[in-house]
């Protein structure tokens, strides 16, 4: 995304909160005011609590789950120790395409070649 990281960063807060805004005024159409203004507090409030909980208290546990059997057969990863994950997927998607290229590319010619060969 170009620009300064600082101006990004002020967009980025300014579309949230406005986003905030829209949605409370939307709600404000079958709630009165107060309403909105206590889920508003009480949702901010629950959100901090669960944001403290899983930075705190649950990543001593994720090591524990990703190697639990069951999660190991759905497939489950910790994706978190992994700088720049959208790069590394594309890398790996790329090596393995390769790969799969190569490999095709290889048993085409040795098919050419037994064919060739009688």
């Amino acid at each position: 995304m170009p620009g300064i990281p600082r101006i990004r960063s002020l967009r980025n807060r300014f579309l949230v909160f406005s986003q905030l805004i829209v949605a409370a005024l939307s709600i404000s159409y079958y709630h009165t005011m107060a309403q909105v203004v206590a889920g508003a507090f009480v949702g901010t409030a629950l959100g901090c609590v669960w944001y403290y909980f899983i930075n705190y208290y649950f990543t001593k546990y994720v090591p524990f789950i990703i190697e639990h059997p069951f999660e190991k057969y759905l497939f489950i990863r910790d994706y978190a120790p992994i700088p720049r994950l959208i790069h590394f997927q594309y890398e790996n998607e790329y090596a393995e395409a390769n790969l799969r290229r190569w490999q095709e590319r290889r048993m085409n010619y040795t098919k050419d070649q037994v064919s060739s060969s009688e």
